[in-house]
């Protein structure tokens, strides 16, 4: 076998596995300490990997679910030692029961839509000085994971990261039903915007990522 057909016989097997683990809803059963946290393990490895090289002055996300991500996040920022007012800014239109009981201090969380001007004013209102990360998994329709991406990439730090989560539904390799999400609204996104540019290098040696082609870094 050539070298071609190689790299291709092993992108569709991938490809596959990704599709398997994502069907049969593995990823929907995980938690963090007792609250869901609907993420690929390989993704929060990365998360991980970034605050600790990054030290972001605060981490703001839209879609919070039941609560496992946003406690995850504040929870690395303990371990590595964070200043107490770095902050994780959740976002979520309804705020799940479980996310309502967080009692974690570094937690601020806001319920309303994520592109509304009162939410927006009320996450710039908590933000300390600086930037920071910005993860985006809320609506995952193009029409509005776009208007996020036109109205947070503002938070991000240079050198820091717009996350834009779930990339890989309709078809990228996953729920080709979906209709145009996240995946069509990134690649919007950066034709628009050349401060942004994706970095496939970060999630490449996992082989797959829910986010792929969505973890974009802040270069100008």
């Amino acid at each position: 076998m050539d070298a071609p057909s190689e790299q291709a016989s092993i992108a569709e097997v991938i490809d596959a596995f990704h599709r398997i683990y994502y069907h049969s809803l593995a990823w929907n059963q995980n938690t963090f300490l007792g609250y869901q946290v609907k993420q690929c393990p390989l993704d929060l490895h990365i998360y991980q990997e970034l605050l600790y090289r990054l030290r972001p002055r605060f981490i703001v996300q839209t879609g919070v679910a039941g609560g496992g991500s946003a406690l995850y996040l504040a929870t690395m920022l303990d371990l590595i030692g964070m200043d107490p007012g770095v902050i994780v800014v959740g976002v979520d239109v309804t705020l799940s029961a479980a996310a309502r009981t967080l009692k974690h201090p570094r937690i601020r969380l806001i319920e309303g839509s994520s592109t509304s001007p009162a939410t927006i004013a009320a996450v710039e209102a908590l933000l300390p000085e600086g930037e920071g990360l910005v993860s985006l998994d809320s609506d995952h329709s193009a029409r509005h994971v776009l208007d996020e991406l036109r109205l947070y990439r503002k938070y991000v730090a240079p050198g820091s990261y717009l996350v834009v989560e779930d990339t890989n539904i309709n078809g990228h390799p996953v729920f080709p039903s979906f209709g145009p999400g996240p995946m069509e609204a990134v690649d919007a996104f950066l034709e628009e915007d050349r401060r942004f540019v994706r970095d496939d290098a970060l999630w490449r040696p996992n082989l797959f990522s829910f986010h792929q082609y969505g973890w974009l870094k802040r270069i100008g």
